[in-house]
């Protein structure tokens, strides 16, 4: 019997592509069957590991779901999200940074994805284009895909791997010119998959940018949706948000988004819990996404997880809470740093390119032909993920004694390319 397709036309094709990640990861752990765990360096997932290679998590989130009632645990959360977590993910998100004279409002996520999700869906017509970087978590294009949405990019860095105003401002101008809503994504701080963060200085000079866009055509909307995901191992609170400062007196066509994640800061990543923040000088403008957003959660996946929320909640609302898990998020942002330090030093002896990195889960080291490279590094077992402009080491999970030698081979592989 002949194959016969029964998916509705706009589902014909999809998922014919295995993901990258969970296929590297998969090839990792099938060699650490093979030879043992202390030959392969598995630099593919994006969570953290210990020292020991085995998966991280804060003794204090663990003790708080030992105690927690069944109630909270396993009963439903509002629609929204619980009015209590909508209010901590907000004080999370900003720490004080919030501009004067604007209104935010929070919508109960399941992690960033679902925000990211809401936003491509009810903030861009079907078949118009997102504005994201070429340099990118790869789910961007899958989400708009999935959504009927299509996707531009703009160039990250120039061609001397710096930060590039020019591109974004070239595309956003362009855009703007075929459709009025114009969504653009910002992965900052620690940049996945490059570790780059943008400055503050980068941030007011595309806002003025931004500004002038809304204000000369009032027909268009302007959404910038910063995903934010990695912010709490990138630095002080300052140094990851202080750049939003320049936000204030956006005009009421310019609305700001913040995906906000607990898969990372709390080290909870299946939990799925996090929020879509909305910012805006219009009290108008965050009352429709708070509607938007609540109808969507309902027509997508309902209900987020209660016992993420709680706990959120009583972060905010317990500072012994808060200050346990704040030093154990201290020690592994520490050790990142640490791991990075040393691929890093490796890479400029052995004059290896990486991409710009301050912070962060990855590093990434261009490459034309990564499919290529990342074969030629299996062979001496390590793994990475392929991407379509380099290869991205998860350094994360690699613990600080298999750091050294990576860079080297990695110089060396690209010279068997």
């Amino acid at each position: 019997m002949s194959y016969c397709s029964l998916v509705a036309s706009h589902a014909k094709g999809k998922g014919t592509e295995s993901d990258a990640v969970f296929t590297i990861l998969k090839e990792a752990n099938d060699a650490i069957k093979r030879v043992g765990k202390d030959k392969v360096t598995n630099a593919s997932i994006g969570a953290i590991y210990d020292e020991n290679e085995n998966f991280a998590t804060l003794s204090a989130v663990r003790e708080y779901y030992q105690k927690i009632s069944a109630e909270d645990l396993m009963n439903y959360a509002p629609i929204a999200g619980m009015p209590a977590f909508l209010e901590a993910a907000i004080q999370q998100t900003f720490k004080g940074f919030q501009p004067k004279n604007t209104y935010a409002r929070a919508i109960a996520t399941p992690g960033g994805t679902g925000g990211i999700r809401h936003i491509f869906y009810n903030y861009v017509e079907q078949g118009q284009k997102v504005l994201i970087p070429d340099w990118a978590w790869g789910p961007y294009h899958t989400i708009a895909k999935e959504h009927m949405r299509d996707v531009e990019t703009y160039n990250m860095f120039d061609d001397e791997y710096k930060f590039s105003l020019q591109s974004i401002i070239d595309k956003t101008t362009e855009l703007l010119e075929i459709q009025d809503n114009l969504v653009i994504v910002f992965n900052t701080p620690a940049h996945n998959p490059s570790g780059y963060s943008m400055s503050s200085e980068e941030w007011k000079k595309l806002i003025e940018f931004f500004k002038e866009c809304a204000v000369n055509n009032e027909k268009k909307k302007i959404i910038l949706l910063l995903d934010m995901a990695y912010m709490d191992y990138a630095g002080t609170s300052e140094e990851t948000r202080g750049f939003m400062r320049h936000f204030a007196g956006i005009p009421a066509n310019m609305f700001v988004t913040i995906a906000y994640s607990m898969s990372k800061s709390f080290l909870m990543y299946g939990m799925r819990s996090g929020a879509i923040i909305g910012l805006s000088t219009s009290k108008d403008v965050v009352e429709e996404f708070s509607r938007v957003g609540s109808f969507s959660n309902r027509g997508v996946w309902s209900n987020g997880t209660r016992s993420a929320q709680k706990l959120l909640a009583d972060v905010v609302n317990n500072p012994e809470l808060a200050s346990e898990i704040d030093k154990e998020r201290a020690y592994y942002s520490t050790l990142l740093f640490k791991r990075a330090a040393i691929f890093l030093k490796e890479a400029k002896e052995v004059e290896l390119q990486t991409l710009p990195f301050h912070s962060g889960f990855f590093i990434t080291v261009p490459s034309s032909d990564p499919r290529k490279l990342t074969e030629i590094l299996m062979e001496s077992n390590i793994y990475t993920v392929p991407l379509k402009k380099g290869i991205r080491f998860a350094i994360c999970a690699v613990p600080v004694l298999k750091m050294s030698g990576m860079a080297r081979k990695t110089k060396e592989a690209l010279g068997r390319v």
